[in-house]
């Protein structure tokens, strides 16, 4: 990913700015705006890559230009001690830097926070440590991967078992490394709390023992969420010219990329030669795609409970980059619903326990002079 130039990596985002917004929309989508009140909590940001909610009025919040920050009493404080990442800007986007930031599931008692980044030479590293008092303490390297990633997200299973998603990109045909179970790139990876590998983690064939490796053919997952009760992974993933994704992610499965896609390649020709009834023989297929003609490049992801807004209750929310939009989804019923439009790009989205919701936004997006920024949700 360090090898691409100003030109391709220009050329490979530019669709993303095309807007959907004048377009008949796809089948299976509709325009169901929420009408809320917007409140700006924290601003100053670049990239606002996550949120971790501590309880409704305090969150840690990570900026992929490199740092963390810890917000309470209506201010964003910087925190020092954080590791060093890697962002760099090509063309106008920034890579690497730091990425998700995750609360231990008892963090109550044991104050650990974990942190997804990438490190100054390149590669995908998830560190933690002990927060108190706007404090970092015992920080702590507990996995570092092979590859770099364009975007990694943590979500835990229960208090001992976490995954981590690192994704990949490809211009202007794909990289073959997410089929290559010796590059830890276009996987997500399941870790024991401290960091190591569990044994009950998938032996893949020419192996003799696990790999922190859980699921592979991985193209780039922004989004994942784990539905406790029913022990469902969900992730969503970003295609190439279309063909994002809901994937139900199962252990030791290949979601095949790049031997399939409903996308096509930046230079407009096929991913492959397969069609999706030839890859489900040996792949495992979306529960949902979204073709070229509703690219939103999704990033976040989260599922409402729905006290502030019932009509959404069990759907999954979805941010959207390209389209700068707020998107629904139901699993059960396959409808895709636009929530908001033009309110820039979504990075990632929490639901408080009141039932509003914070959802982070890019600087210079809708408008170039916005800054980044969170902002709370609620019904009018």
């Amino acid at each position: 990913a360090l090898k691409y130039t100003a030109r391709t990596l220009v050329l490979f985002f530019a669709f993303l700015f095309v807007s959907n917004s004048r377009a008949q929309m796809p089948e299976g989508v509709e325009e169901s705006l929420l009408d809320v009140n917007q409140e700006v909590v924290a601003s100053g940001f670049k990239i606002p890559w996550a949120i971790a909610v501590i309880d409704d009025e305090e969150y840690l919040i990570s900026d992929r230009m490199g740092t963390l920050y810890h917000y309470r009493d209506g201010e964003a404080v910087a925190l020092e001690g954080i590791p060093v990442s890697l962002p760099f800007e090509i063309g106008g986007f920034v890579y690497g830097g730091l990425m998700d930031v995750s609360l231990h599931p008892r963090f109550a008692e044991n104050r650990l926070v974990y942190i997804a980044l990438v490190n100054q030479v390149g590669r995908m590293v998830v560190s933690r440590f002990r927060f108190a008092d706007r404090t970092v303490r015992d920080l702590k390297l507990i996995f570092e991967s092979n590859a770099f990633s364009i975007g990694s997200r943590i979500a835990w299973s229960d208090d001992d078992h976490f995954f981590v998603s690192l994704g990949m990109g490809g211009y202007p045909r794909p990289d073959p490394g997410a089929q290559d179970l010796a590059m830890d790139v276009g996987k997500i990876h399941r870790l024991m709390a401290d960091g190591t590998v569990p044994a009950d983690n998938p032996v893949f064939d020419g192996a003799t023992a696990p790999t922190s490796i859980w699921s592979y053919g991985h193209r780039d997952p922004q989004g994942l969420y784990f539905d406790a009760e029913a022990g469902i992974l969900y992730a969503t993933e970003h295609g190439p010219m279309g063909g994002d994704e809901l994937n139900i992610v199962q252990g030791g499965s290949n979601y095949g990329w790049p031997l399939f896609s409903y996308g096509v390649n930046y230079d407009g020709s096929p991913v492959s030669e397969l069609t999706a009834e030839e890859a489900g023989k040996t792949t495992v297929l979306p529960e949902m795609h979204w073709g070229p003609d509703f690219n939103m490049a999704p990033s976040g992801l989260e599922r409402l409970d729905g006290a502030l807004f019932p009509a959404l209750t069990g759907y999954f929310v979805i941010g959207s980059l390209a389209q700068r939009r707020l998107i629904a989804f139901d699993v059960a019923s396959k409808k895709t619903r636009i929530l908001l439009n033009n309110i820039g790009r979504v990075r990632d989205i929490a639901e408080l326990s009141d039932g509003s919701l914070l959802i982070l936004l890019d600087a210079g997006s809708p408008d170039p002079s916005d800054t980044g920024r969170v902002v709370k949700l609620t019904p009018r």
